[in-house]
């Protein structure tokens, strides 16, 4: 049975997703504002958190930050809140989905399940232990990353997307491919790849990088720029 803890300041809110979760399998811990989320995060040790952005005492984006800090449970956002900069600023948080009220209590399930499967998400028997090269190293087998030599910490969905650009090189990855393989045939929004791309790229940068990264595909897509030096062993 999964654990889902939920946060959000308005009670009837809380009182629909607790019998919607506990009756969709879920074992639900419910919290009323940001500082009673993080106490119960650390007390039932969720598998997902569902957080409303706008909360007295602590607000959703400084809890995403706190969890962030500590662990890569998916965190879904559920809020009425719907302006880009707040979308934009919750996925910085470390928000692995994005969902406005009101919201059918089917697609929130479906969305909860869809984070779970992609936190779990295994690596095919057909890949390498791990890709490397001058500048990136992917273990898949620990699900570590490193840049450089130096770990990064990235969300399940930031992993997935990398993964997904490194498999294949060189080759440009439309958004809609991206869109698919990490969110699911139900997404349609394009923005969610651009915000986590975006981010991704943040926790790729560093110095001597011989022009490796993520490049932009203008119209299309993205594409992982390999560097111009010799590859370098993986990491034991």
């Amino acid at each position: 049975m999964s654990k889902v803890l939920v946060v959000d300041d308005d009670t009837a809110v809380l009182g629909f997703l607790r019998q919607l979760f506990g009756d969709s399998g879920f074992e639900v811990t419910l919290a009323t504002d940001g500082v009673a989320g993080l106490r119960e995060f650390f007390l039932a040790r969720p598998d997902i958190a569902v957080i409303e952005l706008k909360m007295p005492y602590m607000d959703g984006f400084e809890l995403c930050r706190r969890i962030r800090e500590v662990s890569h449970i998916p965190i879904l956002v559920l809020t009425g809140l719907d302006q880009i900069n707040e979308k934009v600023n919750a996925f910085t948080a470390g928000a692995d989905d994005y969902v406005t009220k009101p919201v059918s209590g089917r697609e929130l399930v479906v969305r909860v399940q869809a984070c779970l499967r992609r936190a779990r998400w295994p690596t095919p028997d057909s890949l390498p232990t791990s890709y490397s090269d001058a500048y990136l190293t992917v273990d898949y087998s620990r699900r570590e990353v490193y840049v450089n030599g130096v770990i990064r910490e990235l969300t399940p969905i930031e992993y997935a997307l990398l993964c997904l650009l490194v498999q294949r090189p060189g080759e440009a990855l439309s958004v809609e491919y991206l869109l698919t393989n990490v969110w699911g045939r139900d997404y349609d929004t394009f923005d969610l790849v651009k915000w986590h791309i975006s981010n991704l790229r943040k926790k790729l940068q560093n110095g001597g990088s011989g022009g490796a990264g993520i490049v932009t595909v203008r119209g299309f897509g993205y594409r992982y720029k390999k560097p111009a030096e010799a590859s370098i062993p993986p990491v034991s």
